[in-house]
């Protein structure tokens, strides 16, 4: 009998561990013990790349943007054919998965590798066979970072409206730090994520802030706020509902060998 509650006791307490960590259930993105991180440095931010999957606006100026004719917004009747091509410009464009996006007159073009100024210069040459001395602007609507301000469940995805968007501003953007957030413990995950480059900041410090600052975000950066782990709170949770499990298993196991030895 006592063998069997042992083994029983062993058992429930094995699966309980494996199954939940007990202290920290929320945490995610936590490096191995001894991780190398990234060094910040003070560089200019990167050119961003047209990558399949954007979604961009494309305007279009003629006269190389003399008195600011904007023909993706002009609704002057006396342009006649032109109207067409500006009511279509309103519109966003989507780089499709053959690279190439579907643009009004010139139709499907790629772009996918070219920066925005090289992909501006490209589409006013293509243009050029239609307009005098076209002038054209090209924005990308989809570029985010993904922040995890520190408050366990809560999450926010920030547009980047700029390239040079610095980690403290996108947590700005995001509402700042959590109450359970910890400042001294801010990473940026960047690229492939089976092997990405990890930043590790202190905010709590101005040394930290200003290494922060000489970190440009990219689209598609994971900001992550580890959040606190309370300790004794989730002990005495979790040690509860231990205790509460044990007791249910022991009366199901009395119950049972009662039965049994009827």
């Amino acid at each position: 009998m006592k063998r069997r509650l042992v083994i029983l006791f062993g058992f429930i307490i094995a699966i309980s561990i494996s199954s939940c960590k007990l202290f920290n259930p929320s945490v995610m993105l936590k490096p191995k013990r001894n991780y190398t991180y990234a060094e910040a440095s003070d560089t200019l931010p990167r050119e961003y790349i047209l990558q399949k999957g954007d979604i961009v606006t494309f305007r279009l100026f003629s006269n190389k943007g003399f008195k600011i004719i904007d023909l993706s917004t002009m609704e002057d009747g006396g342009i006649g054919g032109n109207n067409q091509l500006n009511r279509q410009n309103q519109l966003q464009y989507l780089i499709e998965s053959d690279s190439s996006v579907n643009l009004p007159i010139i139709g499907r073009t790629k772009i996918v590798g070219f920066n925005l100024k090289e992909a501006e210069l490209f589409l006013e040459d293509r243009f050029a066979n239609y307009y005098n001395d076209p002038f054209i602007r090209i924005e990308v609507l989809n570029r985010r970072v993904i922040v995890f301000p520190g408050n366990g469940g809560a999450a926010n995805v920030v547009p980047i409206s700029n390239e040079y968007l610095t980690i403290v501003e996108a947590l700005a953007l995001a509402g700042g730090i959590s109450d359970g957030g910890k400042a001294h413990r801010v990473r940026v995950f960047r690229g492939n994520l089976k092997d990405p480059l990890i930043y590790d900041i202190d905010l709590s410090s101005p040394e930290g802030l200003a290494e922060a600052n000489m970190i440009f975000i990219r689209s598609m950066d994971i900001i992550y706020v580890e959040p606190s782990y309370f300790v004794a709170r989730k002990l005495l949770t979790t040690t509860g509902q231990l205790l509460a499990l044990i007791t249910n298993s022991i009366a199901t196991y009395i119950v049972v060998t009662n039965f049994t030895n009827l």
